[in-house]
């Protein structure tokens, strides 16, 4: 039998070798972002999705690509230190909804970024948006499947599985599986032999998000898919720009209008025909930015009323809960990915960055209060393609057939 110190250099000398090896790495890091999107579309909670992106970061400092992402991402980490400082003082100036918590959402914001930064080192654009598009057909097949058995109507809302399990940011969740999907489509991914089945796909992802209910959601998902295509293939940053921003003021603007919308076509108030007060509540929220202007009133202030209870806006809310200067951040944030997506070489993420961004903005249009929030499903639709496209190698339009995130080299390794 070894003594204790050759069974601890033995240890040891294993322990080295392993981590040399970086396949065992790359295998780790494309394991847990399996767990993480399989978790974030099938489990509620965030347990599961926030484990996977602590063992991801730990194979990153271990493999030595951690300290590499926090310099090569300089800029990034400034944004993030500057929404971290905004909060600290706007806790220090006695915010009315400003916590501790806010500090570790926004910490957590920057670990979701070296968790896609680590990802897009081992998992190529094919892999990822597979994964994405999988994931959330499996989620809308056993959503509609544990609602039709379940629900005594089956014409109720449709709540999906997974970390939201609620009708609208579900509706966001599925909605991004089929941007992926589509992305896909783009490559020529779809094989002859596996048509049907990725029809099938297809159709449950799109039957289940109809499903939720989810008005501005599904409108988003509708625009974001055509402008997504034209725009990846003729447009440039100013394009992507003005689709955001116009797609934001008309679900914005068709809130402002819904009530007199509803009394020409609605005799009640039931499923898409209920109230959604977004006139009465933006009001509210205009008289707050005029009270907070600089610091905002913090991400945990409530309203006086229970269907009242957050902005239902995600610039309105950004610009109550943080103040002004967080929401023109956060607009050059959106500009410096827009430059980004538009000289990305890869069609397909292209695609994928393009849709999902002009998607997200839609959503905020009349939900998405606080895009800095604790984890839930905008981490899927919003930060994840804005991370995985500023983590991307590549940033030339000359590589129009690239796929890998990473060299062919580091292809054939895994």
């Amino acid at each position: 039998m070894l003594p204790v110190s050759s069974r601890l250099t033995y240890a040891a000398d294993w322990l080295r070798k392993q981590l040399d090896d970086q396949n065992w790495i790359r295998s780790t890091s494309a394991a847990a972002f399996i767990g993480f999107v399989g978790a974030t579309y099938l489990v509620p909670g965030h347990a599961i999705p926030v484990a996977m992106i602590a063992v991801t970061i730990l194979v990153a400092c271990l493999g030595g690509t951690l300290v590499e992402n926090f310099r090569r991402y300089f800029k990034l980490w400034i944004v993030l230190a500057l929404f971290c400082a905004w909060t600290i003082l706007g806790a220090a100036a006695g915010g009315p909804g400003y916590r501790a918590s806010d500090f570790s959402n926004l910490l957590l914001l920057g670990a979701f970024f070296l968790f896609m930064a680590q990802v897009s080192r081992v998992l190529t654009t094919r892999q990822i948006l597979g994964i994405i598009a999988v994931a959330g057909g499996i989620s809308a097949l056993g959503s509609l499947v544990l609602h039709i058995v379940s629900e005594p109507n089956v014409f109720d809302r449709l709540s999906p599985l997974g970390r939201g399990r609620n009708p609208i940011p579900g509706a966001g969740g599925l909605a991004i599986a089929v941007i992926a999907y589509g992305a896909l489509l783009l490559k020529g991914a779809a094989k002859l032999r596996y048509l049907p089945l990725q029809a099938a796909l297809m159709i449950v992802l799109l039957v289940a998000v109809v499903w939720t209910q989810s008005r501005a959601p599904i409108l988003a998902l509708g625009l974001a898919l055509p402008l997504g295509f034209w725009i990846s293939r003729r447009g440039g940053s100013g394009a992507v720009l003005a689709a955001c921003g116009g797609i934001w003021l008309l679900i914005t603007g068709l809130g402002l209008v819904e009530p007199v919308v509803k009394a020409v076509i609605c005799d009640n108030e039931l499923d898409w025909c209920r109230p959604a007060f977004r006139a009465e509540i933006w009001a509210w929220v205009r008289e707050q930015i005029a009270l907070h202007p600089l610091l905002g009133t913090g991400p945990n202030f409530r309203f006086p009323r229970e269907w009242m209870s957050h902005p239902h806006n995600g610039l309105l809310g950004i610009a109550m809960y943080y103040g002004l200067p967080i929401l023109v951040a956060f607009g050059a944030l959106v500009v410096s990915y827009a430059r980004a997506v538009s000289a990305q070489g890869d069609r397909t993420l292209r695609f994928f960055g393009i849709a999902s961004i002009i998607f997200s903005f839609g959503y905020m249009g009349t939900d998405l209060s606080n895009p800095f929030a604790f984890f839930n499903m905008h981490y899927l639709f919003l930060w994840l393609p804005i991370f995985l496209i500023l983590s991307s190698e590549r940033e030339t339009v000359q590589d129009e057939e690239a796929d890998p995130v990473r060299s062919s080299d580091q292809l054939r390794q895994i």
